[in-house]
């Protein structure tokens, strides 16, 4: 290959990585924009990790019934995504429904992608990591705020406290 040739490669590569990167973020941001809020409860955590720096490891309480409930193989067959229905009330607190292979028919009921972990499945992220020194504020938090896509995709963007309060906010 000559050197123009090779050049005219690299570059191709570059910009297939970078719209790849540009394709990934711009959903990541109409989730946060556009998804609905779900809170889901936390079970007992330990908010600090000396080679990590501070962060709160997490566990949801929704996860012990998801591997009661779903009756799933060990091994998920490839490409074929999991999902936990979920019931939200008046204040966004997420009750465990359903699972499923499947979105939801239409109604009052939400999915939320499963993820299969080392001890079953889970909903959500296993740690959420804060600026240091800011473990007092964290160790409040009961409640796992996530914003939802309508194809089950969720982002965790806060921690809430048992009367459903944000933390570590900066008030302004």
């Amino acid at each position: 290959m000559s050197r123009v040739g090779f050049r005219w490669a690299l570059s191709g590569a570059w910009l297939l990585v970078m719209l790849a990167a540009l394709w990934a973020v711009t959903g990541h941001e109409r989730t946060l924009r556009e998804g609905q809020l779900v809170l889901l409860e936390l079970a007992p955590v330990d908010p600090r990790s000396l080679m990590q720096g501070d962060y709160m490891a997490l566990r949801f309480a929704v996860d012990r019934q998801l591997s009661a409930q779903s009756g799933w193989p060990e091994q998920p067959k490839a490409g074929v995504p999991r999902y936990a229905w979920l019931r939200l009330d008046e204040q966004r607190r997420a009750e465990l429904v359903a699972v499923g292979d499947q979105l939801p028919p239409a109604g009052d009921v939400l999915a939320m992608r499963v993820r299969r972990v080392e001890a079953g499945y889970s909903l959500g992220p296993n740690a959420f990591f804060f600026e240091e020194g800011q473990a007092e504020v964290f160790e409040a938090a009961r409640w796992g705020a996530f914003r939802v896509a309508a194809d089950g995709t969720a982002l965790l963007t806060a921690l809430y406290d048992q009367q459903l309060q944000v933390l570590g906010e900066q008030k302004r």
